[in-house]
């Protein structure tokens, strides 16, 4: 889950020393992907980020990079990360519908996979008389058909409605012209 991670130490590997925490996510949303963590902590003083590409390893100690210069200060410099700065979007409370425009309800939380910090699913808070009556509803990354500014749109669940039975054919019935015997 994406909050166990905020708050989580960064320790550089070449010191063996704390660094700073991880706080907020930036999450692309064109690839549903933590590129970078914002960095904070009494040691950093301007508004940083740390690029998830620069984690060596996610452990029990905390997240272990190389060194204090994996922590880069969050300014026009940053060419590879200011278009998805400028998104500034934000998972946490995002609307979820289905493809047929069916509200499912807003996300809470999110599962992500340390490998490459993508995002895998998507745990949705749906109304209070829904949840009531169904559990939770976690909606996996291969479901995900879109993703706005305004919300993500999934797979409708549903199976869509037939107009008639099909015709189904009995595999040990000969059809006319068939040379299967009866």
């Amino acid at each position: 889950m994406h909050k166990s991670f905020e708050g989580m130490p960064i320790m550089s590997l070449q010191s063996g020393g704390k660094l700073g925490e991880l706080a907020t996510p930036i999450i692309d949303p064109r690839k549903l992907q933590i590129v970078a963590y914002y960095a904070e902590g009494p040691r950093i003083h301007e508004v940083s980020v740390l690029h998830t590409s620069d984690i060596r390893e996610v452990g029990p100690l905390g997240i272990i990079v190389n060194d204090a210069d994996e922590i880069m200060v969050a300014d026009d410099g940053l060419v590879r990360l200011k278009e998805v700065l400028d998104f500034n979007f934000t998972l946490i409370g995002k609307q979820v519908v289905d493809d047929q425009k069916k509200k499912l309800g807003k996300v809470i939380d999110y599962t992500i996979e340390t490998d490459g910090f993508t995002i895998q699913k998507l745990h949705v808070s749906q109304s209070i008389m829904k949840n009531v009556m169904t559990s939770s509803l976690i909606i996996g990354r291969a479901q995900v058909v879109q993703v706005t500014d305004k919300e993500i749109v999934v797979r409708s669940a549903a199976v869509p409605e037939t107009t008639g039975l099909g015709q189904l054919v009995n595999p040990f019935r000969r059809s006319k012209g068939s040379l299967a015997p009866e």
